[in-house]
């Protein structure tokens, strides 16, 4: 008896520490598993360009031969598909070499995109750093994109003017509502990059909505009318010339000869920037606020038989008059040649020209005149995607300049 009342107690002890050991190592809660075979969709593109050539500038007034590499682009790239209603989640990241590039005593590299972004069948999202909204209305065909940048871009009247890809990016919320995936609607807000003011801070500081028709991609040889559209963007500059700048953009495409082998192109542009009091240009930030209208045009033939290499020949030109600085306007010019030797691998040849008068050659280009370069080099763009499986409308390749389509 005594035997087993002993073993009976050695049990109930047993069971009494087990279940308090069964207590404190109680399973934590297991977050939401993800689906191994669902892998994101991942983008690599780039873009790269060099030329050799002579350029005389404000900075080298006498003349001199270089190579160039500026323009020249890698991003990568994210896309998944989400659970609900069909949307898509993609994340995009790109660094681009600028002019200072060149001389390699500054930074090599600057960040042109970085942006999270949400699309669905009618509407898409975008946070981060990305293209300047009303910068795209018309790319024109010159070699790179900020060729003749102060008289084809909505210019920026934050910049000191070192950097030219302050005026084509920034930091973005934007918010676009689509109809068939022809009319675009735009609401953003943004926060352009301030170089001239070190101390600035990193608040919004842009406002703007535009309107874009964008024809079915891959039939656009077949629309007179492929793309256009408008756009209105009011900066909050609080200077003292002025409390805000207004500006509007009016651009499209008109193909004159619609056509698969043989396109002819026009592509025009109005900016007009009103809102400043500026009646001087003491610095080069000046020029980028005070009043003015600048208009461009461009007219491009791309031959593209069937089964042999394409190429290009485009002129690009523009006028920029200040209304309020006396003796104030600029004229440019770029006649650019582009030769497809294999896919996505091009020969390339520019010419460009800028005049500008006494008073803004004084505050943009160091008193030259005339500024002007010619080159010759190669391009190339390439856009490899792995675990394909969904169809972005935003890519990372159509982020940036193009030559000759693919």
């Amino acid at each position: 008896m005594k035997l087993f009342s002993r073993s009976l107690l050695t049990l109930g002890l047993s069971l009494l520490i087990c279940s308090k050991a069964a207590f404190a190592v109680q399973a934590q809660p297991v977050p939401i598993p993800e689906d191994p075979s669902v892998s994101p969709q991942i983008n690599i593109s780039g873009v790269g360009l060099g030329t050799v050539g002579y350029d005389k500038n404000g900075e080298v007034q006498s003349g001199k031969g270089n190579v160039n590499f500026s323009d020249s682009a890698l991003q990568i790239g994210g896309a998944q598909k989400l659970y609900e209603g069909g949307g898509v989640g993609s994340f995009g990241m790109g660094w681009l070499t600028i002019d200072e590039s060149n001389k390699g005593t500054t930074s090599p590299f600057f960040l042109h995109q970085a942006f999270l972004d949400y699309q669905d069948e009618k509407y898409e999202a975008l946070v981060g750093r990305s293209d300047n909204l009303n910068a795209h209305l018309v790319d024109f065909p010159t070699l790179r994109g900020d060729d003749l940048i102060t008289l084809t871009n909505p210019l920026n009247p934050f910049s000191n003017g070192k950097n030219v890809e302050e005026h084509r990016y920034a930091n973005v919320a934007a918010f676009t509502l689509n109809q068939n995936l022809k009319y675009f609607e735009n609401i953003h807000a943004q926060h352009l990059i301030n170089s001239a003011d070190p101390n600035a801070d990193t608040g919004l500081n842009s406002f703007g909505v535009t309107f874009q028709y964008l024809g079915a991609p891959g039939l656009e040889s077949f629309e007179r009318l492929p793309s256009w559209g408008f756009g209105y963007e009011r900066i909050n500059v609080n200077s003292k010339s002025s409390s805000g700048v207004n500006q509007a953009i009016l651009g499209g495409i008109v193909n004159l000869n619609e056509s698969v082998v043989n396109r002819l192109e026009l592509g025009l542009q109005n900016i007009y920037t009103w809102g400043s009091d500026l009646r001087s240009f003491s610095t080069i930030t000046d020029t980028f606020e005070a009043d003015s209208n600048a208009v461009a045009a461009s007219i491009r033939y791309l031959h593209t038989p069937f089964g042999r290499p394409a190429y290009q020949v485009s002129l690009t030109t523009g006028y920029k008059n200040y209304s309020k600085v006396s003796d104030a306007n600029s004229y440019g010019v770029a006649l650019t040649g582009v030769k497809r030797l294999g896919h996505g691998f091009d020969v390339v040849a520019q010419y460009q020209g800028q005049w500008r008068t006494s008073t803004l050659s004084t505050a943009q280009s160091q008193g030259l005149g005339y500024e002007q370069r010619a080159e010759i080099g190669f391009a190339f763009n390439f856009d490899a995607t792995f675990n394909e499986h969904i169809a972005l409308r935003r890519t990372l390749l159509n982020q940036q300049h193009h030559y000759i389509s693919d």
